[in-house]
């Protein structure tokens, strides 16, 4: 098997997902990336001001910060910089665009991601592919984002609905912060950074890296093991406290946890059981998970209870039972006695969910 986005052992046998070697989501995945609602809390962050004071905290940061720091401006589109987050690591994330609509999620359209390439994680990334050069340097198709190679940093640029065409326009607007425009090439790629890139996703536009075709080993028993997460809002959440009862989990990252739970409790069909969600990162990192005020941020209000499973267990014995990707997660049925009886994909149509509500038995 390939990554485990920290680059340790894979967190599950079978999970068949494009993992990414960066140590956090675009949250999100990322498809999925995703920023605060409201002001932003802790070192580092911002949220909810005026695009020029982001781009002065931005600014800030990169006074700091080793390398360079690149970000779009003030504003790409209708998106302005809503917000800088500096993780103390050395990732730096330019976020574009605001909460959307609806208030029980918080997408933002796009999360630009600054960092060090990591010989390491990228030696077992699964699922990259070599596209055509940006800005003059090389480019990758990895994790649902567009991702470019300068010097020996990562640009990462992750749009919601893993929208390429509108990261390659992006692309065209990178910047240096302090820098007033977009200027020609960006600087070319260290020469040990580019094997390392060469080798994880083929030398030439076209090409693609190892690739997770092997079939996830089978999960023999449909009984959901027990497990004991923290609660989003405070508190735990324990699948004992369900025993006995018909449930279904929305299992996935943060926004396809959100979207399967709206379209979960949108359906009214057949019984009413249990819902819940598990929300775990499949591209952050193992041993330092994004902690759960982040999560409470991305997720927003939820009309029902979920549980972040920072140790990815729980939610990778769902996927590997469902056999589906990481992105766009599941939504499990569990009977009253704890067997896993169906699943779908979070994106599912709303007919098999209900088909899938109403064959649940109690």
């Amino acid at each position: 098997m390939g990554l485990s986005v920290a680059g340790g052992p894979p967190y599950g046998a079978g999970v068949r997902v494009p993992r990414w070697a960066l140590p956090c989501v675009l949250a999100a995945a990322l498809t999925s990336a995703l920023a605060s609602c409201g002001p932003g809390s802790g070192p580092g962050r911002v949220g909810g001001g005026e695009s020029a004071q982001v781009e002065d905290r931005l600014e800030q940061i990169a006074a700091g910060a080793e390398r360079p720091v690149y970000y779009l401006g003030q504003r790409f589109r209708e998106w302005p910089l809503a917000d800088a987050i500096d993780d103390g690591s050395g990732r730096v994330d330019a976020i574009y665009g605001t909460c959307d609509p609806d208030p029980d999620s918080c997408a933002a359209p796009i999360d630009l991601i600054n960092e060090a390439l990591d010989p390491v994680k990228w030696s077992q990334a699964v699922g990259c592919s070599r596209l055509p050069p940006v800005r003059g340097v090389p480019a990758v198709h990895f994790g649902d984002a567009l991702v470019l190679l300068t010097a020996d940093s990562l640009i990462t640029l992750g749009v919601v609905g893993d929208d390429t065409e509108t990261a390659l326009t992006a692309a065209e607007q990178l910047r240096a912060v302090g820098e007033a425009d977009p200027g020609g090439a960006l600087p070319p790629p260290e020469p040990d950074a580019l094997k390392v890139l060469n080798a994880a996703c083929g030398g030439k536009p076209g090409d693609s890296g190892l690739q997770d075709t092997e079939p996830a080993e089978p999960v023999k028993d449909p009984h959901v093991p027990d497990f004991t997460v923290e609660r989003l809002g405070g508190g735990k959440l324990r699948w004992a406290d369900y025993a006995g009862r018909p449930v279904v989990v929305v299992v996935g990252d943060v926004p396809d946890v959100v979207s399967g739970i709206r379209r979960v409790t949108a359906v009214r069909a057949g019984p009413r059981p249990a819902v819940i969600g598990l929300v775990w990162k499949p591209f952050g990192s193992k041993e330092a998970p994004a902690p759960i005020g982040q999560i409470e941020r991305e997720a927003g209000k939820l009309p029902v209870p979920v549980g972040y499973a920072a140790i990815p267990r729980p939610a990778v014995w769902f996927l590997d039972m469902a056999e589906v990707p990481a992105r766009p997660g599941v939504i499990a049925f569990v009977d009253a006695s704890g067997d896993l009886i169906r699943h779908l994909r979070t994106d599912a149509a709303e007919a098999a969910i209900a088909d899938a509500l109403r064959s649940l038995p109690g």
